[in-house]
């Protein structure tokens, strides 16, 4: 049987664009080259090259998302997007590719759009019967004072973009005095700032995805983060050592069957796909949602390789896996 070509989709227009590449040099290390042909694409705004073995860039047609080095037009079966942020994240690449009738391996449009913006995802999970934290949603037309904030909200409080991720401009907020300086600071990377009251509890964590039709979750990870920030930042999150992430997490039988279920649920009433990760936090003797990851990060010191591995499951089976459900079309 004839390889299969896969463009490795990754870079992006955010803060997360080092974090994507790193991402995408561990899948490419961890691809199975006997079934795959593996072809780097990276994408900077309006740049998007195939990345040759001999580094030599050669540009996509975006016209039908094929690449002709030397000459030779090459087109693909499926892209296995690994972007954290814009465009990979939020739907926009999906919708591209549905055009072309491009199979790839996450969400689709709707539900990437859904839960890249965590003010009307956690609308949704809230109606769908999920606790989550209080939040106030700011725009640019729409920035009231600390006052008018604090309304919705009691301090302390997360202030961070409302679409983003990796925790970039994130701040954690005690004071009133505080609150308009860290939200002026989230705009600076997003046109809408969430105001999210802070939950003192255990940060947990899982990975989700469906292979063969079936969804799959993955153990439970326990976060102890060790910066000064007091939450899974973005130091926490890409520094070897500054965060404890422990798997299997060590709370009770009874929450992790809780976690695993709820994040099981979430993923299928939200009609995602590929593998994701769901973040919760345990506070006050009750599971509350934070966010659901669409292309939750796969650096040597990514969370869910490190679930997969305690589960039994090798990074080449785990890409094998969402790369033959994607080309499945189920």
């Amino acid at each position: 049987m004839a390889k299969k070509k896969i463009a490795l989709v990754a870079g992006g227009n955010s803060g997360e664009y080092i974090i994507s590449v790193q991402s995408a040099r561990m899948i490419l290390k961890n691809l199975d080259k006997r079934l795959f042909s593996v072809f780097p694409i990276l994408i900077k705004r309006k740049k998007w090259v195939y990345i040759g073995e001999d580094e030599q860039e050669y540009p996509v047609d975006k016209n039908d998302f094929s690449i002709s080095p030397e000459g030779k037009k090459i087109v693909f079966d499926c892209a296995l997007i690994t972007i954290h942020g814009t465009p990979g994240e939020d739907g926009k690449l999906q919708g591209y590719f549905d055009l072309l009738e491009i199979p790839y391996t996450t969400a689709g449009l709707l539900a990437s759009a859904l839960t890249f913006n965590k003010y009307y995802c956690n609308l949704v999970v809230s109606c769908l019967g999920f606790p989550v934290a209080r939040s106030v949603l700011l725009t640019k037309r729409n920035q009231p004072d600390a006052g008018g904030i604090l309304q919705g909200v009691n301090l302390p409080v997360f202030v961070k973009p409302n679409k983003g991720g990796s925790s970039l401009g994130t701040t954690f907020v005690r004071d009133a005095d505080a609150l308009l300086p860290a939200v002026e600071s989230a705009f600076s990377h997003d046109d809408e700032v969430l105001v999210e009251e802070y939950l003192d509890g255990v940060e947990l964590t899982c990975g989700v995805f469906r292979s063969e039709g079936r969804v799959r979750v993955l153990p439970v990870t326990e976060i102890i983060s060790k910066t000064e920030a007091r939450f899974f930042d973005y130091k926490a999150k890409y520094t070897p050592g500054a965060a404890d992430e422990i798997t299997p997490a060590r709370i009770p039988a009874s929450l992790t069957s809780q976690v695993q279920r709820e994040a099981g649920q979430i993923y299928e009433a939200l009609n995602m796909a590929g593998l994701t990760r769901v973040d919760f936090i345990y506070s006050a003797g009750k599971l509350f949602f934070l966010e659901v990851n669409v292309t939750p990060g796969m650096s040597a010191t990514s969370i869910v390789p490190q679930q997969a591995e305690v589960e039994g499951i090798s990074n080449t089976e785990l890409f094998t896996m969402l790369i033959l459900e994607a080309l499945s079309g189920r």
